[in-house]
């Protein structure tokens, strides 16, 4: 399995299906619910299909994840071995044989066993009575144990086969951890888990303790560290754009505390559905919560303002996600998002520091938002704003001298002089 997803190469394979199967680019965007130019860029691999569309692309074809994300090599397809042979006839040869001489879990010359030629034949039948009759698909020392585990878990995820648990713990106890390092098994696993009838088995791996252990045994190979950290799990959410694995977190894991931890990992990755979703569930009422860590909020509300995005932004005010307004204005004035700032500025002028935003708005010279203060502002305030301006905007100071301001005595420095001579230069140049 790939660690990197060949873009071009699954995009050029999507483009032979649509051939196959005599559909179109519009038909195709048509039953993902997604734009045209978006298959566009995909298909010429530009960009990459979502895990969910993937899935989605691979039920449309009735093929398989592996197929799609062209993960099998072409040696696979030459292999000649007895385990094959065996897959090929039919499941009265297992049937034939008692169980317990039934040895299926050593490697063949090609370092597979018998589970790696039944999924590649799709062999639902034939794995479905290994199963339930609980023979060893694989020897736990071989070095391809976790990997077994994985496309056996991924194989009964795509089938509908019942009681993968078994496989994800299996994996986890071999492992310590039910993290997964390979970024295309990850992508394939989870993106199969992001559905409402998985939701039970993403319970059990978010709300499973890890066993307590005597501290003398803190460095023994035996302790159970669970199956994911809150952190890895958060991680991989927004990595992945999991919105139903992270309905199933917030009701089984979320901590108060994993507030900035949410909010900066998801605008890193840009899951703004998973921010939404979040302040929507979360944040219905006032949370007394709030004024414990209320640096976290402000910070996390600067880290949304970073994204832009306005409906966000809304959000977060709504539900006064914030402790401190002013902040909040001169973060947006230094994002240009002007009108949202006028907007505040209007609604909640009595909670605002007009000095402060005024010196924002000058030092990105942002006239709207001061013809929105300066009605709110008095002279020492006008005069002040006049004072922090830099020498060489004229502009920006006759604009204030035009709306009232006046050079005071109280904030006379060497730059007062300067600006003094900038402003007489200024017009006896305009006179010339």
């Amino acid at each position: 399995m790939p660690e990197v997803i060949d873009n071009v190469k699954v995009g050029a394979y999507i483009k032979d299906l649509l051939k196959k199967h005599k559909m179109t680019q519009d038909d195709l965007a048509n039953k993902l619910n997604i734009s045209k130019s978006a298959v566009s860029q995909n298909l010429r691999g530009k960009s990459s299909f979502d895990i969910q569309n993937l899935i989605n692309i691979a039920k449309l074809f009735d093929t398989s994840l592996d197929d799609l994300l062209n993960t099998k090599s072409s040696e696979d397809e030459e292999v000649i071995s007895e385990y094959k042979k065996v897959v090929n006839k039919s499941l009265d040869v297992f049937k034939s044989t008692k169980l317990e001489n039934l040895i299926i879990d050593q490697p063949d010359l090609y370092g597979k066993v018998l589970v790696d030629y039944i999924i590649e034949s799709k062999n639902i039948e034939m794995f479905k009575y290994l199963d339930d009759n609980d023979v060893s698909f694989v020897d736990e020392k071989y070095h391809r144990a976790c990997q077994l585990y994985l496309d056996t878990i991924i194989f009964m995820l795509e089938n509908d086969i019942s009681e993968p648990f078994k496989y994800i713990e299996k994996y986890k106890i071999l492992n310590k951890t039910f993290l997964i390092k390979d970024d295309t098994y990850k992508l394939k696993l989870w993106g199969l888990l992001n559905q409402d009838k998985y939701e039970s088995i993403v319970e059990k791996i978010f709300l499973y303790k890890p066993q307590l252990f005597d501290k003398k045994r803190i460095f023994s190979r035996d302790i159970d560290l669970g199956y994911l950290s809150k952190t890895d799990a958060i991680n991989v959410i927004a990595q992945y754009k999991l919105l139903k694995v992270f309905e199933v977190f917030l009701k089984t894991s979320y901590k108060d505390s994993q507030f900035l931890y949410i909010i900066n990992t998801f605008k890193s990755y840009g899951f703004i559905e998973g921010l939404t979703l979040y302040l929507d569930r979360k944040f219905n009422e006032e949370i007394s919560w709030l004024k414990k860590v209320s640096i976290d909020v402000q910070k996390g509300f600067i880290e949304i303002i970073d994204l832009k995005n306005i409906n966000l932004i809304d959000i977060f005010i709504e539900k006064k996600l914030y402790t401190d307004l002013t902040k909040i204005v001169e973060a947006m004035i230094r994002n240009d998002l002007v009108e949202t700032s006028v907007k505040l500025i209007r609604e909640f002028h009595d909670e605002l520091n007009f000095r402060k935003i005024g010196e924002s708005a000058i030092k990105y010279s942002i006239h709207v938002i001061l013809d929105e203060l300066i009605p709110h502002m008095n002279q020492n305030d006008l005069d002040y704003l006049l004072s922090v301006v830099d020498t060489e905007n004229t502009t920006m100071i006759i604009y204030l001298i035009e709306q009232g301001a006046r050079i005071d005595e109280k904030y006379y420095n060497l730059t007062t002089f300067k600006k003094i001579n900038n402003i007489i230069d200024f017009f006896i140049r305009k006179e010339k």
